[in-house]
């Protein structure tokens, strides 16, 4: 399993998290990392104790409890580039769509998966060496607003750049598998 897509959150939590979206001071980055042109929103440790987190700190039961989460708002020309989360802190990750515009154009999770296919039939050619295990295989992620992503720290993600409108997520980390 390199990443799944779930149904983690309800309606009534996703309508609260959007509440407290908007109760954060807009924090615009030109770049924070790997983010580009983003609007970047930290909740407080009160707000992230409310009962709208409670789901997703659940689903990651078998995880450290979270250590951070964060609001991101993509607009026109927003993006964010390839990289992993592979950092001795992350062991979780879980992408939560929260709200998007009706015009949204871009902006789609993106994955590098490695490349698997080892036989060829005789009626195709190949030519230089077979990547097998390379992460190359670019796959763009479907999801419906209020579904989460979820993956460990090792997948290779990034997020399409935006053409129009809008597209809201909560990013979730959590710590190391518990023992």
């Amino acid at each position: 399993m390199y990443y799944k897509v779930e149904n983690i959150i309800t309606p009534n939590q996703r309508h609260k998290l959007l509440d407290v979206y908007r109760s954060l001071e807009t924090r615009p980055a030109h770049q924070d990392y790997n983010l580009f042109d983003v609007d970047k929103r930290l909740p407080t440790k009160e707000q992230v104790g409310m009962d709208c987190f409670s789901a997703l700190d659940h689903y990651a039961k078998d995880y450290e409890k979270s250590f951070r989460h964060y609001f991101l708002n993509y607009g026109p020309e927003s993006f964010t580039k390839f990289h992993t989360d592979d950092d001795d802190k992350v062991g979780l990750t879980i992408v939560t769509f929260l709200d998007k515009s009706e015009d949204l154009i871009g902006g789609e999770p993106l994955v590098l998966l490695p490349y698997e296919k080892r036989s060829r039939p005789s009626t195709h050619y190949r030519k230089g060496d077979a990547p097998v295990g390379q992460k190359v295989v670019p796959k763009v992620i479907q999801m419906n607003v209020g579904q989460s992503l979820v993956y460990d720290k090792h997948l290779m993600h990034g997020v399409g750049q935006v053409e129009q409108g809008n597209r809201l997520v909560l990013i979730s980390w959590y710590g190391r598998t518990i023992q």
